[in-house]
């Protein structure tokens, strides 16, 4: 058996008789990485509702590009990874980037415009019954009956409560907050898969810094363009957050738990982000909240914790499962300890 370096790969005794990581095990840390992206998420839409109409959509999009690109390179050189993974992951490192860095902030910040930020953050919970479905239809997951009526529910939930709040101008908002949630699905998906292959922390790193050869000039013109008017203080606290938190400290552990915990269960996590989202929106914004906003907040996280519970089915293909592929891993570990695998 050969290493990824192209060396063959020598198990010790002690390694060969040391258990691999049991499915519980992955469960557990994926779960907690994932609640600890979620958190980070949740002021997203609270943030960009604050600095997109003061930096305008656009440039703000390209701000969160160039500000997780560069706190990825410092990571990079910092890990010592600072190493092209090939081209081979070119495409789904592409995929997740535009997915995530551009489509899902740029059609956010055009909706946040038209809705208020607990409107937004009630439609983002279709997130994970997107995420699953192309999950499943890319990674070949199967999952039981119960998370799929679950998952269901909270889609209903949700498409209920945005066909039924505001009017023209909140529909136009729920076009591009639709499309946002699209953008956002794609990315995870492809995401995940990419991180699997060359750990989350490069995944999310490199994503960044192969769209910043094109987001930079574009931000600079935007910079040099822009009218010279006072920029308040909580415009540029909303920038800070969306690049720092949103684009890249939070993406970095939530990636990590998608990884360890399967894609479609731990997608189900993003359910508990509109309820934490309201709150925020709330407090921060001082926006009033009506009753049905907190009542499907509460349906949906009801579904979420459904389909945490739903066990997966058997032959789901979330992980390594068999005996070669786990003594991959372990050799794999060995020959590159600083690597996230």
């Amino acid at each position: 058996m050969s290493g990824p370096d192209g060396r063959r790969a020598t198990l010790t005794p002690a390694a060969a008789r040391a258990p691999a990581d049991g499915p519980r095990t992955r469960w557990t840390g994926g779960l907690l990485l994932g609640a600890a992206g979620v958190i980070g998420f949740s002021g997203t839409v609270p943030a960009t509702r604050v600095a997109a109409p003061v930096f305008g959509p656009v440039t703000l999009t390209l701000a969160r590009i160039v500000i997780a690109a560069l706190l990825g390179a410092v990571t990079l050189a910092a890990g010592g990874r600072l190493r092209w993974p090939g081209r081979r992951h070119l495409a789904g490192l592409l995929a997740m980037g535009l997915g995530l860095a551009v489509g899902y902030p740029l059609f956010l910040a055009l909706a946040v415009q038209k809705v208020p930020a607990s409107h937004a953050a009630v439609v983002i919970a279709l997130v994970p019954a997107a995420t699953a479905v192309l999950s499943a239809a890319r990674n070949s997951e199967r999952l039981p009956r119960p998370f799929w009526l679950a998952c269901l529910t909270g889609l209903i939930a949700v498409a209920g409560y945005a066909a039924t709040s505001g009017g023209a101008s909140a529909h136009t908002g729920d076009l591009w907050l639709g499309a946002a949630v699209l953008s956002c699905a794609v990315g995870y998906v492809e995401g995940a898969r990419v991180s699997r292959r060359i750990g989350a922390v490069p995944a999310l790193c490199w994503a960044m810094l192969l769209l910043a050869p094109a987001a930079a000039p574009l931000l600079a013109a935007a910079a040099l363009t822009r009218p010279a008017v006072p920029v308040p203080a909580s415009a540029w606290a909303g920038l800070g957050y969306v690049g720092v938190i949103s684009m890249f400290a939070a993406s970095m552990v939530w990636y990590r738990g998608l990884a360890a915990g399967g894609t479609a269960r731990i997608g189900q996590l993003n359910l508990a982000q509109p309820f934490l989202a309201i709150g925020w929106s709330a407090l921060l914004l001082g926006e009033h909240i009506t009753w049905d906003v907190p009542v499907t907040a509460a349906i949906v996280l009801c579904c979420m914790a459904v389909c945490l519970r739903s066990a997966p089915a058997r032959g789901q293909a979330t992980a390594p499962a068999t005996s070669q592929n786990r003594a991959v891993l372990r050799a794999t570990r060995r020959a590159h300890p600083d690597h996230d695998v």
